[in-house]
């Protein structure tokens, strides 16, 4: 009995060359390679490097994160200085950070026009950053820096730097980046309850006005805060580390209302929630009831 595996007209071995059975070669053949593509890119993705960490630098903090086009970023989340003047916070501080072969990486910094009033120079100068190895086994960023037009600067993994024209920095390691956890997840919801400062639901709230207060989370400041309730949109104010912001009821009829809170951090990492409140109408005081006069 022939094999049903054959093609009509063929053999065994001519089946295998038949056009058919070439092209369907082919075709799974570049399906798995497709495929394997998928995976090492995902997992590339998924992968992070050494340098994506918070470190500091005199007493600044700067997060170093994934950018647009497999770059990295560094977003100012401490005020931080190098020079004269200060980068401000949700800056970023540092572009176009790139993998070099060696190890170390090459990008650009944000450069000022200190005589000027540190007004910010449109052109960036060149950098390089490498994560390095103290004697006691820490880890610390070398970063060294040349003006805008300058040459590009390098390091050695032994730390020897050459062709920079301005200088280089040490940091400090403060943590690692805040992981962004989806805002209805277990994780999503704790965060949103350490940042979030919201009144208890339990008792009616009539002719009367409460405030919620929201504190930046640990290494990853907030950068916008939206406060609704129904359509109408709550001024928002920030006081040092914290936003606040004051609700009130007045002209609102009874029932249920819903304060919904958005917020955005300087990372890009959403926060967000909502709690539902009743109004009231409170009961007339009950009238005095006339002293008797003495007879």
């Amino acid at each position: 009995m022939r094999s049903a595996t054959r093609v009509r007209g063929f053999g065994e071995r001519n089946a295998a060359r038949h056009p058919l059975c070439l092209l369907m070669r082919a075709l799974l053949s570049a399906l798995a390679a497709v495929t394997l593509g998928a995976c090492v890119l995902v997992s590339a993705a998924g992968a992070s490097s050494p340098i994506e960490q918070v470190w500091s630098f005199n007493g600044g903090q700067v997060a170093i994160h994934p950018g647009s086009g497999g770059s990295l970023v560094g977003t100012v989340i401490q005020p931080t200085q190098f020079a004269q003047c200060s980068h401000p916070v949700g800056e970023e501080m540092w572009s176009e950070m790139r993998l070099q072969p060696d190890g170390s990486y090459w990008g650009l910094h944000q450069w000022y026009f200190e005589s000027s009033g540190c007004i910010r120079n449109p052109q960036r100068g060149p950098t390089a950053w490498r994560v390095m190895e103290a004697s006691g086994g820490a880890h610390y960023l070398l970063a060294c820096l040349s003006s805008p037009g300058g040459p590009q600067p390098t390091i050695a993994a032994s730390g020897a730097e050459a062709n920079v024209n301005y200088g280089c920095r040490e940091s400090a390691r403060i943590a690692a980046i805040p992981a962004q956890a989806p805002p209805k997840s277990r994780a999503g919801r704790a965060g949103f309850a350490q940042a979030v400062t919201l009144p208890g639901n339990r008792k009616c709230y009539s002719r009367r006005s409460f405030q919620i207060h929201l504190k930046d989370p640990k290494y990853d400041p907030l950068k916008e805060v939206i406060i609704t309730i129904g359509a109408r949109k709550i001024r928002v104010t920030r006081h040092g580390s914290r936003f606040a912001a004051t609700i009130s009821l007045k002209g609102l009829p009874r029932g249920t209302f819903t304060v919904k809170i958005r917020a955005t951090t300087v990372l890009g990492h959403h926060l967000s929630g909502s709690r539902t409140y009743h109004t009231c109408i409170p009961k007339p005081p009950k009238p005095k009831t006339p002293a008797r006069k003495a007879t």
